[in-house]
């Protein structure tokens, strides 16, 4: 098993053994009462009320702990839990202990034996609810257990015989029954953990694959395919409303240049700054900002006009004015500087989505033909 499922499989039986343990209290509580109704007669009223009240008293504390402890058994320590668990049990079985020996030697022969099958009971309870822990079994089932045994050995023939019976079931029988219902548990646990976190992991790794597919490599932006498919997935959304769709194809200036003189590394980093930049500008969340290819950009605004639109492609260029990445070999300016193509369609039957695109790539080239580092619209078709 790896660690964290062993923890996992380990911190599951914990919670079946409070769970068992909280649920036995009350049928303990019952049992307490019928033996002491049973055999009242044959033991003094102080020492009979004296041990039901020790009982009952035993019995409510390991109720408020087990309530208590059940809402801490995450912030717990395994270890702490189990011999938390195995001092309750143990004080408890030790208590039924005293309650065999205050009442075999008072009862009759007839009693004796009904006594021996309610011990018998609450040791086969207690194993049954407690075989998730080697130590909390036998804390439980050794104190009552060996009472018993030492009882029936100091009785008569058939009681003898009874406890060579009942020691082959207590050490023997019980053991490895429960030995083997621990493996199954902890096997069944062990699958149905291991399989969770494999769901879980293959969970994660899809989407990081999921994401990126979906982000360019160097920008860390919406690659071009994701943007193929948001401009389709808007371009339907905006033909049933009709309502405007906005694209602004974002080119940088000169941006060879840049490469040639300050290197590709340089070059990388200029790029990831505008992608920054753009994936910065406030836009609504429906809106894209994507790598369209090489030193191009594109803005996706969905549900957004020309006159917004072009509001947006202002912002980008006021804010690339604002960080000032030096460029030396531009020959429009200091810095590096982008030009804008803008194209608005409210989509029908008559548009499509390469019309939208290539308004806007007449646009950007518009803008680079009139001196780059502006913008350029394009209406019904034409560029203003």
């Amino acid at each position: 098993m790896s660690q964290s499922v062993t923890r996992q499989v380990r911190q599951a039986i914990m919670v079946q053994l409070y769970t068992h343990a909280s649920f036995s209290l009350p049928c303990l509580a019952l049992l307490a009462l019928a033996w002491s109704m049973l055999f009242h007669d044959y033991l003094p009223a102080l020492e009979a009320w004296s041990w039901l009240g020790l009982v009952l008293l035993s019995l409510c504390a390991r109720a408020w702990h087990l309530r208590w402890r059940r809402a801490r058994l995450d912030s717990t320590a395994l270890a702490q839990l189990e011999i938390e668990l195995f001092v309750g049990v143990t004080i408890t079985s030790i208590i039924w202990s005293l309650g065999v020996l205050l009442y075999m030697g008072a009862l009759p022969d007839a009693y004796r034996a009904a006594m021996m099958m309610l011990a018998s009971l609450i040791l086969t309870g207690s194993a049954i609810m407690l075989f998730g822990s080697r130590r909390a079994f036998y804390g439980a089932v050794l104190p009552l257990g060996l009472t018993i045994l030492f009882e029936l050995g100091q009785g008569n023939e058939q009681e003898r015989i009874v406890a060579c019976m009942l020691t082959g079931y207590l050490f023997i029988f019980l053991p490895t029954l429960l030995r083997r219902l621990r493996r199954d548990q902890a096997a069944s646990l062990y699958h149905s953990f291991s399989n969770a976190n494999l769901v879980a992991e293959l969970k994660q790794v899809s989407e990081h694959l999921k994401l990126a597919s979906r982000r360019d490599g160097l920008t860390g932006i919406a690659n071009r395919a994701h943007l193929d498919h948001c401009l389709a997935k808007a371009w339907r959304r905006c033909h049933r409303a009709q309502a405007p769709l906005s694209l602004v194809l974002v080119d940088v200036d000169y941006f060879k240049q840049f490469n040639d003189h300050y290197g590709h590394q340089s070059g990388d980093e200029c790029l990831q700054q505008v992608a920054a930049l753009l994936a910065r500008v406030p836009r609504r969340e429906d809106d894209l900002a994507a790598r369209y290819g090489g030193e191009e950009f594109a803005l996706l605004l969905p549900c957004t006009s020309m006159q917004g639109a072009l509001q947006v492609a202002e912002q980008v260029r006021d804010a690339l004015k604002q960080i000032h990445i030096p460029h030396q070999k531009s020959l429009v300016s200091g810095r590096v500087s982008c030009s804008f193509g803008v194209a608005t369609l409210v989509p029908d039957n008559h548009a499509t989505i390469a019309d939208l695109v290539q308004k806007a790539d007449a646009a950007l080239y518009q803008a680079k033909h009139n001196g780059r580092d502006r913008i350029e619209v394009a209406l019904m078709g034409k560029v203003a």
